[in-house]
């Protein structure tokens, strides 16, 4: 059975029917927007009729005073629903039907064939609202006014023309109508799709404020926002509870315990971002008694014309992650020095042995002893000292000193130290360089904690021997440190792993050594990576920047 399809004038029914529901539902926007047709209306009213007055004054005068008072009796009922935004729709409807007073009376009074085609401006003035029941209502009294003038005066006003005229008259009227109705549809479908996407807009809008507060008001990172005078526009709970502080002591002031949001420093900010859209650095800060460490990421406020106006600061309390590091570092030194210790002990065994082969031999001599004897003893005694000191450094807490500091130096300290463990397996260390110093900003310990990490590695990766090359390059404003050894090499599935906590291709090992040394250069501003082949070896390439 087909499905039943409405004729011509049924669809027309059901279409006006919709349109008068939709008529019913006009929303607050709508009716505001009916509100100022109307305010548009009264001016294009008040223009035409001074122009009629104007024009009667000449062509018809006896009609002038009847064109005056029925205009202004229009005007001032479309000026009384300006006047009463409540009363938009109803005002709308009763304005159209107002607006052919002044032209009928010109109609009836002129009964002149140019005057009849005025009154079809009523209905091209319903145009302004764009909406089909005006327009409905517009054609409807224009078509019903014309009939009544065209016929009942048809033998005074068109004794010299053919009824067939008349007719085309009212086409011309049904013409407009039908292009109104037309151009008024179109547009109501433009309009509704423009307010369900502004709705679905907004919704997403709504949706996206309401994730934002969510995550502003419940994170457990600290979020401020300051001006570009590093004054505190608002801040978040977890603000208050890591700093100590409450958001009413410090909005609308500075906040000096981050010496990050003072003026000075948002200046040094502001110049960073202008090719980033955000900032991201560690700082330490000392809110009253306290001592934090956090990590801080600002990101910039914009105006619509991309101007900075506000600054977000996003703070991470990472001082237990840095403990947390530090005591893997020093865990990890110990394991060092653990392992390390047949090395050592061979080390300090040599000049033990030399000292008290001198000592027996002196103890025998009756004579002044030659003061050469006293000189290789003396040796021998700054060559403990020195492997005593080198192992305090690495089992010691200190503090993180960055200073300037001669790779170079660092690199022959770690390998004199890690002579003797080489000699123990067969290797030989190679230094290559092609400058006599290489300055870079570095806390020496910590880079040799990663240099002995990385070469011992190397030495125990070849149990047959052989060498360890480490090569230092220079290029722009980065120095290139790579560390080959000729080892079994790392299986190419296992490679992506190396570095993570625990991971570790050693029997013994505790899988912590590389993640440390990595973490170590990562926090002097440079990078780790690690190239391996099985049986052929691996060459660890550690970037660091230059002294600045």
């Amino acid at each position: 059975m087909k499905p039943y399809q409405p004729n011509f004038f049924t669809g027309f029914y059901l279409r006006l029917a919709e349109q008068w529901n939709l008529e019913k539902k006009d929303t607050n926007v709508q009716l505001a927007m009916i509100h100022k047709r109307n305010k548009l209306l009264l001016i294009v009213f008040v223009t035409l009729s001074i122009l009629d007055t104007i024009t009667n004054l000449f062509v018809f005068p006896s009609i002038v005073l009847p064109v005056i008072l029925l205009s202004l009796v229009g005007c001032s009922v479309t000026l009384y629903f300006v006047l009463q935004p409540r009363l938009a729709k109803i005002g709308m409807y009763v304005i159209v039907c107002t607006s052919f007073l002044p032209f009928w009376v010109v109609a009836y009074l002129d009964k002149d064939v140019i005057n009849y085609i005025f009154l079809t401006m009523p209905l091209i003035m319903s145009s302004v609202y764009n909406r089909i029941m005006p327009t409905l209502l517009a054609s409807a009294i224009t078509l019903v006014t014309l009939t009544y003038f065209y016929f009942y005066y048809f033998h005074t006003v068109f004794y010299e023309n053919i009824k067939v005229d008349v007719v085309y008259f009212l086409l011309f009227t049904l013409f407009v109508t039908v292009y109104l109705l037309f151009s008024s549809t179109l547009n109501e479908r433009f309009r509704l799709r423009a307010e369900e996407k502004e709705k679905e807009t907004s919704r997403e809008l709504l949706s996206t404020k309401e994730y934002l507060e969510a995550y502003f008001t419940n994170t457990t990172d600290a979020i401020g926002v300051y001006d570009l005078n590093g004054e505190v526009l608002q801040i978040n709970a977890s603000f208050e509870n890591i700093f100590q502080i409450r958001a009413d002591d410090v909005v609308g002031e500075r906040t000096d315990f981050l010496p990050f949001t003072q003026k000075e420093n948002l200046s040094t900010l502001l110049n960073s971002m202008e090719e980033k859209k955000n900032v991201t650095f560690e700082a330490a800060t000392s809110p009253g008694i306290l001592s934090l460490e956090v990590k801080v990421t600002v990101t910039p406020i914009k105006n619509p014309r991309g101007k900075i106006i506000a600054l977000i600061f996003l703070m991470e309390d990472i001082t237990d992650k840095k403990r947390t590091e530090e005591a893997l570092m020093q865990s990890e030194k110990l394991s060092v020095i653990g392992e390390l210790a047949a090395g050592v002990a061979h080390e300090i065994r040599n000049p033990v042995t030399v000292l008290k082969g001198f000592v027996q031999l002196l103890a025998q001599q009756r004579t002044i002893p030659d003061p050469y004897y006293f000189n290789i003893m003396q040796k021998e005694l700054d060559r403990i000292n020195q492997i005593t000191n080198e192992f305090m450094a690495l089992a010691k807490p200190q503090a993180v000193k960055i200073k300037n500091q001669n790779l170079l130096e660092l690199i022959f300290q770690v390998t004199d130290f890690l002579e003797s463990e080489a000699l123990l397996h067969k290797v030989e260390l190679l230094v290559e360089h092609e400058e006599a110093a290489i300055w870079i900003d570095c806390e020496p310990n910590q880079i040799k904690q990663v240099l002995i990490n990385t070469i011992k590695n190397g030495i125990e990766a070849m149990p047959e021997g052989g060498k360890i090359r480490i090569k230092v390059k220079k290029e722009q404003n980065f120095i290139y440190l790579l560390i080959e050894d000729e080892g079994t090499g790392i299986p190419s599935d296992l490679i992506e792993r190396i570095g993570q906590p625990f991971f570790t291709t050693k029997e013994q090992g505790t899988g912590l050594g590389l993640m440390v040394s990595m973490k170590i250069i990562e926090n002097h501003g440079g990078a780790v990576s690690i190239q391996s082949q099985e049986n052929k070896g691996t060459i660890v390439k550690i970037l660091l920047p230059l002294h600045k």
